[in-house]
């Protein structure tokens, strides 16, 4: 008997089998007791019956729309509903579509909103999985054929970085036991895509409920979804939609091109708003003692956006939200500066973003210098870029370039500032990142002699010893002058702090004129006071070192200074003779 039941255990398991077994691991593993008697719940409450196959319980499309909440505007419900189905079928593509019965529906929850990692060792990769969750077939590409692979084999597939081969990593291991599948390799390389306009529709969607939060219901965000903000956030959506970096306008999204701009621009694109979503499947109403108090609730909390700059509004917060964390984002930034209100100068800007001591985010937009400058001032900016120029990239809509910094503004006249997690990036007119590298440590310098720049050396141009008349400019950088009147972004190599962009390939060059720059604290009212607090100390300081005037009597002269604070305590007050 023993040997009959492990000759059982071990067997090669059906799709149906694996699919099965999945989904009650899940169910065990993944979510609460509370969790899982809600999702029957709400499960259950609005399936319908099919008449064949033993009159089983099944969710429709229009059931799945109506209980999400979608609105019919967006066209996104069959996006999401295809999606669902196909997730439905995990881990074998052979499955799918699946009928979106509570098996089914469990794994979709468990895959979109990251609670599989609960019950799987071996992790498949989430781009994957959700590539072919929205992917359609190309028709004009051969089938994939059925094999059985051994477990070495397969392992060489969950490791391969192939951008056809697009196996699930249908082997998985449950509490350290392997289980071997009947699963699918392609025999020639098969294409999916998912079609543009899919992919057109289903970002204005996740731009659109990027804030969402668990059990939130779409209705807090209805105004997202008036005709007049839809126009602006559409906008939005072609600038992300350039960042895939498609030749064509009618081109599909390969797995090759939606890997690279997952992973490199919009890390939180699938991340965010859809798992707040799908979310609510694990909320039944029965247990709900919120529910009545929801909209009170909302009615007193703060705005996702504390106010509206001349750059940022919510449909660029949203943007940024692709690649930093919405936690640091919705109701925590709050505008430190802004050129046009404080003025264009690095003393207004100085005073208002030193000595805040969390994150922040620097927005700069201008418009292109031509090749040939039409004005004075534009003509002496590009007189000082090296003579080697690139290309340039001139666009009918403005630049906005950024930095998202995580360490606090310094002044630096000699070193750079800034650690490896800074983002440099572009939001108009396409959406790219680029991320820091290591290479190289110039990430970030600040003074009022140099200005601002990124990915770029201090400039250091009061150094009697500089014997270039040219801005020293990083392969991949931003850098602006010291009035903040013109910007270069330079795009021409590798081995700088920061990574080449993905998506707009090649050596090039966008000077421009700015016409706002805005620094934005990622922080609240605890983070605000430190900084007021920190400021109003340094000022304290500087009047006690003006009104202090030394006399003839040194001792007590120095017991004095010792009660300011200036001198005593490892602080050095200077000579007092």
């Amino acid at each position: 008997m023993g040997q009959s039941s492990s000759s059982t255990e071990n067997r090669r398991l059906t799709p149906e089998e694996l699919s099965a077994h999945l989904a009650s691991k899940f169910a065990e593993k993944c979510f609460s007791g509370v969790e899982l008697y809600s999702f029957k719940d709400n499960f259950r409450s609005l399936a319908d019956v099919s008449h064949s196959d033993g009159g089983f319980l099944y969710w429709s499309e229009d059931t799945l729309i109506r209980f999400l909440e979608l609105p019919t505007t967006l066209d996104v419900g069959p996006i999401l509903f295809q999606a669902a189905s196909n997730l439905g079928a995990f881990p074998s593509a052979k499955l799918a579509p699946a009928i979106l019965n509570f098996e089914s529906l469990i794994k979709v929850v468990a895959l979109i909103t990251g609670r599989y990692k609960k019950a799987l060792k071996n992790q498949p990769d989430s781009n994957k999985f959700m590539f072919r969750a929205f992917a359609v077939h190309d028709r004009g590409v051969p089938v994939r054929n059925e094999a059985i692979l051994e477990i070495d084999a397969l392992e060489n597939d969950y490791h391969s970085d192939d951008s056809e081969d697009l196996p699930l990593d249908e082997i998985v291991a449950v509490n350290g036991k392997i289980l071997p599948a009947l699963i699918e390799k392609p025999s020639s390389m098969r294409r999916l895509q998912i079609p543009i306009e899919n992919m057109r529709k289903l970002i204005l969607f996740l731009l659109a409920i990027a804030p969402l939060e668990d059990n939130q219901s779409l209705a807090a965000y209805v105004d997202r979804f008036a005709p007049e903000v839809l126009e602006g956030l559409n906008d939005t959506v072609e600038r992300v939609i350039r960042g895939f970096g498609l030749l064509t306008d009618d081109q599909g999204i390969s797995y090759a091109v939606f890997k690279k701009a997952i992973r490199t621009s919009m890390p939180f694109m699938l991340s965010s708003g859809l798992p707040a979503l799908f979310s609510h499947f694990l909320f039944s109403k029965k247990l709900d003692m919120s529910a009545s108090l929801g909209q009170a609730y909302e009615d007193i909390r703060e705005p996702l956006l504390s106010r509206t700059g001349t750059i940022l509004d919510l449909n660029m917060l949203s943007q940024i939200s692709l690649f930093v964390l919405g936690e640091r984002l919705w109701r925590r930034v709050r505008l430190l500066y802004a050129g046009s209100e404080a003025g264009f100068s690095l003393g207004s800007l100085e005073s208002k973003v030193l000595k805040w001591n969390a994150p922040t985010i620097l927005l700069v937009s201008g418009q292109p210098i031509p090749d040939k400058p039409d004005s004075a001032p534009a003509r002496a900016f590009c007189d000082r870029l090296p003579p080697q120029r690139y290309p340039s990239k001139i666009q009918p809509e403005r630049y906005v370039f950024g930095v998202f910094l995580e360490t606090p503004w310094k002044i630096s006249h000699k070193d750079c500032f800034g650690d490896s997690n800074v983002r440099l990036f572009q939001l108009s007119p396409v959406h790219e990142v680029y991320s820091a590298s290591t290479s190289a440590f110039d990430y970030a310098y600040f003074n009022k002699e140099d200005g601002v720049g990124f990915g770029a050396p201090v400039q250091k141009w009061k150094q009697s010893h500089r014997n270039s008349p040219y801005f020293n400019l990083g392969p991949v950088s931003l850098v602006l002058d010291q009035n903040l009147e013109f910007g270069v972004f330079n795009h021409t190599g590798d081995g700088g702090s920061y990574h080449l962009g993905e998506s707009v390939g090649g050596s090039w060059q966008v000077r421009f004129e700015i016409d706002e720059v805005e620094v934005w604290g990622c922080g609240g009212a605890s983070e605000a006071e430190a900084q007021r607090k920190a400021w109003q100390w340094e000022e304290r300081e500087a009047l006690l070192r003006r009104q202090i005037n030394l006399g003839k009597d040194i001792e007590a002269d120095r017991a004095l200074l010792e009660m300011a604070g200036l001198i005593g305590q490892n602080r050095s007050g200077g000579s007092m003779n």
